[in-house]
């Protein structure tokens, strides 16, 4: 009897240990969220004065006079001239495109942090008794994911910020050799995993022709500056369109180099570890013939390799880029997966026809099935859980266009599940969505079913490249995006794994 009342003694003790034991820890976490949100909270507020009395400071050094809008309006071509035949100085570019800049902050926000050092490299340009390169002296601006020294790399995360890098990327470095100047640092949405362009610390960037439409994503800030006219090229990164997004968006002119073929050393990804898909670098400017230039000076005499010996040394081909050769063209207008709206499937068919005017051969190109590759896709980058992002997230606020992303990392796997089947099923037809119902749950949950997708991924680049070559296909040509430009708010309501990937997915495996 005695050992039977022990027993349970120590039965509700160990209960009574365990509860107390788990209120302590569930309040011990509370406490210390508070404290780190209360911390962010500072130093969120503490950069936002900063930033505005710095920008401030600016606006009353460098104006927009006669002499520097005589310097903004110089197409890239005179510009160039100018600054090699020392017609200009470097400083007096700087100055014309930070005023320029400044002019198209209070428009579509599209900046984070000019770069204090930029003066001291134009002054040095100007010290030299020749020109340092055939950029000598060109401004440009970088995306926010792309290390610039002495500058806060921050995804949007007030956790990131105070923490400058303490060695620029490749691109950067490369561009540098070449005698450009990186000037300012440019707005990407919170997570740089959206076409959307918000975030807490920074704010929302606008369309630059329109601030009711959205600018596109990720390289946001940097579609909007060139759009507006506040640099003529500038860095961005790639993985499902979010260099050609906010090209098209804002109506400028882009292309995502093949996969190895610009250097990476430097870039924070927004998904360190992900498997089957690969970030590139590329450039966004006012117009191809910049994009071709500075492509063209970036790749040639493998420059990279100095800074990335994972670079691939391959030569700018100026035979190819020159040829007049007649080209056999595939196309296609839409996918099932996300149809494409208004006109933009008539953009390829007019594009088509300007094409074959030119005595180029297009033909029709049929992709596999979309539904089978946008799972394949959701395998990969949702692997963890979305536990990376919810890492981040730990303290912060969460920005506007991420919200529905943020909540569906709330839900646990076998809630996504349910969910998934809820949104397939017909049982209520006012909930029913193929397309979103394949991201829900998608996350490969295992190493066989990441390397199940890996084998999948495979058999996807084998029937696309078939297909090529059955066609005997020099390129192909598609849409950027299923529509034009949306309202500011829609990323936020279409997660960005709903875009409209098309050869955006396939175009990252080669």
């Amino acid at each position: 009897m005695l050992g039977t009342v022990v027993s349970c003694f120590i039965c509700l003790t160990s209960i009574a240990v365990t509860a107390i034991s788990g209120l302590v820890i569930f309040f011990a976490k509370l406490i210390f969220i508070d404290n780190e949100k209360n911390r962010l909270k500072k130093i969120l507020n503490r950069k936002k004065n900063e930033r505005e009395e710095e920008f401030a400071r600016l606006r009353s050094l460098y104006k927009l006079e006669a002499e520097q809008q005589n310097v903004i309006s110089l197409s890239w071509d005179d510009l160039i001239e100018k600054l090699q035949k020392r017609e200009l100085t470097a400083t007096q570019v700087l100055q014309a495109y930070i005023g320029k800049a400044l002019e198209v902050s209070e428009k579509c926000n599209p900046i984070t942090d000019f770069i204090p050092q930029a003066h001291v490299w134009a002054e040095e340009l100007d010290n030299l008794n020749h020109v340092k390169g055939p950029l000598h002296g060109v401004p440009f601006c970088v995306k926010d994911d792309t290390n610039v020294i002495g500058m806060d790399t921050t995804h949007g995360y007030v956790k990131r910020l105070y923490k400058p890098a303490t060695e620029s990327s490749v691109i950067v470095k490369v561009l540098q050799d070449l005698g450009a100047i990186p000037f300012c640092k440019t707005n990407v949405p919170q997570t740089v995993f959206t076409y959307g362009s918000d975030n807490l610390i920074f704010g929302t960037t606008t369309n630059s022709h329109n601030p009711k439409l959205s600018p596109g994503g990720s390289s946001s800030g940097t579609g909007a500056l060139v759009g507006a006219g506040g640099s003529l090229f500038g860095t961005g990164t790639d993985i499902a369109g979010s260099l050609r997004i906010p090209a098209h968006f804002n109506g400028v002119s882009s292309i995502k180099p093949t996969l190895g073929r610009v250097g990476s050393k430097g870039h924070v990804s927004s998904l360190p570890n992900v498997i089957g898909v690969e970030i590139v670098f590329g450039i966004i400017a006012q117009n191809p013939t910049i994009v071709g230039a500075v492509s063209k000076l970036m790749l040639e005499n493998q420059r990279q390799t100095v800074h990335d010996p994972l670079a691939l040394p391959i030569q700018w081909s100026t035979d190819a880029f020159e040829s007049k050769k007649k080209l056999r063209i595939g196309y296609f207008t839409s996918l099932p997966y996300f149809p494409t709206m208004g006109d933009s499937g008539d953009m390829v068919i007019k594009a088509k026809e300007a094409l074959e005017s030119l005595g180029h051969t297009l033909v029709p190109f049929q992709m596999p099935d979309a539904y089978n590759y946008m799972k394949i896709f959701g395998k990969f980058v949702l692997a963890d859980q979305a536990r990376h992002f919810k890492e981040c997230w730990k303290g912060e606020e969460v920005a506007n266009g991420v919200k529905l992303v943020w909540i569906g990392s709330k839900i646990p796997l076998w809630g996504q599940k349910i969910v998934s089947r809820i949104l397939m099923s017909r049982i209520f037809p006012f909930l029913h969505s193929s397309r979103t119902a394949i991201m829900f749950g998608a996350g490969a949950a295992t190493s066989t079913e990441l390397m199940d997708a890996m084998g999948q991924k495979d058999e996807i680049i084998d029937q696309i490249t078939t297909e090529w070559e059955n066609l005997k296909l020099d390129s192909l040509i598609c849409n950027v995006f299923p529509f034009p430009a949306p309202i500011l708010d829609a990323p936020g309501m279409l997660p960005s794994n709903q875009k409209n990937f098309i050869l955006n997915f396939i175009l990252q495996l080669d």
